[in-house]
């Protein structure tokens, strides 16, 4: 037995320790919540049927966190094909909350504050609490004041500058359309523009016009975001007249 499966066995075996312990909490968990939110007055609309019917999703949720944790920790165990993998998103999906929820922003790109609190069966105030943290910790930013976005440094691509320089003028425009479609993150676009139109300006002898007019749109997109769909069209024009001088 590999020191992998070795370790997975005994990890398995104190985790099926930890999982049993859960399992009695989380039967006693549904009672004991009741019986709070019975001596509890309802408060701003919110009525105690409508917190017992949350604690009652928490508590289905932690059961099938719980089981699908156990499955993919057994399938480890038995070699099965692509388990590994499977136990990774399951840690991603049921782990610390943190990074449950960088997880949804990172795949998602854009989702508002309501939909994490859905999505992890939470209260809107506990969600905006583990998203303030997350902000501190510059993982991602919060925009108009209810949406979440990755932080600037998961948003920026790296213009592959030295890939583009050995390329024609047609594979420039295509690495750059390519590029675009990839993010829409600001910084990211006005230096692949810079880029293009640095290299381009050597490998066009008759371009003039055309250099000028994507530096022109550069130096807009420097100054206040575009439009996306714009510029993928005026990208596509581009090339086209570029094809047209060669």
């Amino acid at each position: 037995m590999s020191r992998k499966i070795q370790k997975l066995t005994a990890d398995l075996s104190r985790t099926e320790g930890a999982l049993d312990t859960v399992g009695k909490e989380v039967q006693g968990m549904k009672a004991e919540q009741t019986q709070q939110l019975l001596k509890k007055k309802p408060t701003d609309g919110y009525s105690t049927k409508d917190e017992l019917t949350l604690a009652e999703q928490r508590v289905k949720k932690v059961q099938e966190d719980l089981k699908r944790f156990s499955q993919a920790a057994t399938s480890v165990l038995n070699n099965d094909e692509g388990a590994d993998e499977m136990l990774r998103q399951v840690l991603l999906e049921v782990g610390d909350p943190k990074y449950r929820i960088l997880n949804i922003v990172l795949a998602r790109k854009s989702v508002r504050i309501e939909e994490i609190a859905s999505s992890l069966v939470i209260d809107v105030s506990a969600a905006l609490q583990i998203v303030d943290s997350l902000q501190v910790n510059g993982e991602i930013e919060i925009k108009d004041g209810s949406t979440v976005i990755p932080a600037k440094k998961y948003r920026e691509l790296q213009v592959p500058k030295d890939q583009w320089n050995t390329m024609e003028p047609d594979a420039v425009f295509a690495g750059l359309e390519e590029f675009v479609r990839k993010t829409d993150d600001t910084s990211s676009i006005v230096n692949a523009l810079e880029t293009a139109v640095e290299i381009l300006e050597q490998k066009l002898a008759r371009g003039g016009a055309l250099v000028f007019q994507m530096r022109r749109t550069a130096d807009s997109w420097k100054k206040q975001e575009g439009n996306l769909e714009e510029l993928q069209y005026s990208i596509k024009d581009w090339r086209a007249r570029a094809q047209s001088m060669t």
